[in-house]
This record gives C-alpha cells, sequence and structure tokens, in this order.
C-alpha cells in the first residue's frame, strides 16, 4: 500500500489511475483544476485538492508526504503555448519532490520522444508530421526535466491514447515503441503506470506502451 497523489486526476488518464489505485488499497490523493469531482471519486482512501499545477506553493503542499508522484496532465492543444503545460508543471512537480524528499515520479508523454535508433529520437525524423511537432517537442521538454534530475522516473510514451477501461494484452518496450496497433487505451495505460510503481522495471527510462493487435 503506497500513498500516492495524481496528478490530471479528472482528465482520460487519470481518472483510471485513481480508480484502479484505490481498487489496489492504496491511498490517493487526486489534483486537479475542478473544485468538486464526480461522486464515482468518493472513497475513504481517496483525498482531493482542487489546485492549479503552475503554482508552486500549492504542488509543495499536496505532495508533502506522498511516496510517489504520478503525472497524467496534458492538453488538447496541439499548437501554441499550451503544449508546454507538462513540462511546466514537471519543474514545479520535481522541486516540490526535491523539497520534501520524494523520489519516485511516473508521468505519461508521447511517442515521439522515444528513439527511432540509438542515435537519433522520432521527434527528429525528417519526415516526423509538421502538424504534430510542437506538441511532441512539447513531452521532449519534460524528457528534459528529468534528465536533469536525481529522481527515480518513468516516462511513459504513447501512441494514440483510446478511452477504454482496462483489457487485452498491452506489450512495453524500454526506450523505444513498442509491438502492437499505432494506439493504448487509457486504462490499460493506468495499469501499467501502477505495476511499474510497484515494480520498478523502468526506474530511470522511457517506455513505448502499446495494445496488442
Amino acid at each position: 500500500m503506497k500513498n500516492i497523489i495524481v496528478f490530471g486526476a479528472a482528465g482520460r488518464t487519470g481518472k483510471y489511475l485513481v480508480q484502479y489505485g484505490l481498487e489496489a488499497g492504496h491511498h490517493v490523493t487526486s489534483f486537479d483544476r475542478h473544485p468538486e469531482m464526480p461522486d464515482s471519486f468518493r472513497h475513504p482512501n481517496l483525498t482531493h485538492i482542487a489546485g492549479d499545477v503552475y503554482n508552486l506553493e500549492q504542488v509543495e503542499k499536496a505532495i508533502e508526504g506522498k511516496e510517489v508522484v504520478i503525472s497524467a496532465i496534458g492538453t488538447n492543444q496541439i499548437d501554441g503555448p499550451a503544449v508546454n503545460l507538462m513540462s511546466d508543471g514537471m519543474k514545479n512537480f520535481t522541486a516540490a519532490m526535491k523539497k520534501s524528499g520524494v523520489k519516485r515520479v511516473l508521468a505519461v508523454g508521447g511517442l515521439a520522444v522515444l528513439q527511432l535508433n540509438e542515435t537519433m529520437q522520432l521527434i527528429d525524423k525528417p519526415d516526423y508530421p509538421a502538424e504534430y511537432k510542437n506538441v511532441g517537442l512539447g513531452h521532449n521538454k519534460v524528457y528534459k526535466v528529468f534528465l536533469e534530475t536525481v529522481l527515480d522516473w518513468t516516462f511513459v510514451c504513447c501512441p494514440n491514447i483510446e478511452d477504454h477501461p482496462r483489457g487485452g494484452k498491452y506489450n512495453v518496450k524500454k526506450d523505444y515503441p513498442a509491438e502492437g496497433v499505432f494506439a493504448i487505451s487509457t486504462g490499460n495505460l493506468a495499469d501499467f503506470i501502477l505495476k511499474e510503481m510497484e515494480e520498478n522495471k523502468f526506474v530511470k527510462s522511457r517506455v513505448g506502451i502499446a495494445n496488442e493487435k
């Protein structure tokens, strides 16, 4: 049983991280912009904090006393400054973790962060789709934040994320895209994150993930 905090808890993946975390017996703190959460979020082992990831004081207070930080924050926008939400938030999370002595952090990112080969990331492919370049760079900024820390981080880098409960098999691979379809369900993504939180097989690593065909 762990004491975990989920940032972006009301989002598509966040809701399953909260649900599955509680089902596994963990104490879960949900952190989201929404002052009120749905009835489905009510549970004796659940604490909800309404806050802003840009507010370092709020983040520090929320992380204090936790064992694991999970970031499921993201944006539907693929262009403009909104894509920096993930890295700006992670800078606050890692600063707060350092202050509180929390070491373990797991986060959701995009496929572009993974390696194409030993010397090139997918984001640097000459034919990488221009319309997704900005959001890919936004996710890569999160990776760079991790590289500058001494934290035990895991960055789960996803293809298309589809909103479904966990079910069926999925594959994972260190540093490279995983075999399977070009999609991962939110439930399977949450399932893997919580398993990795316990098993620590991919500490200080990026992980590709995909549903099996």
